[in-house]
């Protein structure tokens, strides 16, 4: 799980988005721009931008739900919440 978001925390942690609680949103919400974007205080637009950078980081496709699914697992796996 630290292996697949690795990437996204250190993007992260340079201050350049909240990748990480951003993807957790999007997918506790099940994909819903709306809903999720007002869990973060953010636009859709700007919610939808972040996925994009999340999957150009990541290398993989949001729309596949397998990676969803073992992204949602690995989030689970991290979470400090």
């Amino acid at each position: 799980a630290d292996g697949l978001l690795r990437a996204l925390y250190e993007h992260d942690a340079t201050g350049r988005g909240d990748l990480v609680a951003s993807l957790r949103a999007w997918l506790s919400r099940h994909g819903q721009w709306d809903a999720a974007a007002a869990d973060l205080g953010v636009h859709r637009h700007t919610l939808r931008y972040r996925m994009r950078r999340v999957e150009e980081i990541l290398g993989r496709s949001l729309d596949d739900p397998d990676v969803r699914m073992e992204l949602w697992l690995a989030l689970k796996a991290t979470s400090t919440e």
